[in-house]
């Protein structure tokens, strides 16, 4: 938690943005930065809303949202703290990581990444439906909202699309293969499960060896049903979870 006021940001008083929405932007900003971690007391409302020259009914108006939203608690005499936000990634329907998380508002960003040609294993291969060695591009990228890893993916992408590793992988995934080579990914099949990190999970997304992580292997296919990508994805636990929507036969 900051120890000064001095070190939040002010507002935008001149902007056209209401100050209730700059004021609840800043502070999922903090929060999604650490700035303010899980369990810390929040500022007093007097503070804050004196450091950003609003009233306390606009200030409440935007911890409200945050309170609905689960990123803050409210209780008696113990008055209100952080909480962490698990993001939620919906399994009804699909999208680049990109896009998904685009659609709620949380701008993730690549730690690092590295593109390679590597020789399919036997799982790749025949999730692919290609023969084992055959050379693949493969991509790993560490993906998180801050400085600290949240999750670790790791693509495995058919010969046939024509793939170099030389293309822009900073771009959304599926805009890259849309665009530039006509494939349109358009099934995708899941299969999800909790597993202990391995020692290189667990390096990668800076959590104890053996720690419980998310994981997702997915196989894409496009319109034609012919594998695209096989990807493999890690979740640190403790910001992910998945959720699913069932309807029941009438």
């Amino acid at each position: 938690m900051f120890e000064h006021m001095n070190n939040i940001p002010l507002l935008d008083h001149d902007s056209k943005t209401p100050l209730h929405q700059q004021a609840e932007d800043q502070l999922r900003r903090l929060i999604r930065e650490n700035h303010f971690r899980e369990g810390d007391p929040f500022p007093k409302e007097t503070d804050l809303a004196r450091r950003w020259g609003i009233s306390r009914n606009t200030l409440r108006q935007a911890i409200g949202s945050l309170v609905k939203d689960g990123l803050l608690e409210r209780k008696k005499r113990a008055g209100t703290t952080v909480r962490k936000k698990k993001i939620t990634t919906d399994l009804s329907s699909w999208l680049s990581f990109t896009h998904e998380m685009e659609d709620k508002g949380i701008p993730f960003k690549d730690l690092c990444h590295t593109v390679e040609l590597k020789k399919a294993g036997k799982e790749t291969a025949r999730k692919l439906q290609i023969p084992a060695g055959e050379k693949v591009v493969t991509l790993e990228r560490i993906r998180s909202t801050g400085k600290n890893p949240m999750v670790y993916f790791e693509s495995f992408f058919h010969p046939r699309i024509g793939l170099t590793g030389k293309e822009n992988y900073k771009r959304p995934l599926y805009e890259l293969l849309d665009e530039e080579f006509h494939i349109i990914p358009v099934y995708s099949q899941e299969e999800i499960r909790a597993v202990a990190a391995s020692e290189k999970i667990a390096a990668l997304l800076k959590i104890t060896p053996g720690t419980p992580v998310l994981e997702r292997k997915r196989v894409v296919l496009d319109a034609g049903r012919k594998p695209v990508e096989y990807n493999i994805c890690y979740y640190r636990s403790d910001w992910f979870t998945y959720s699913i929507e069932i309807k029941r036969p009438l």
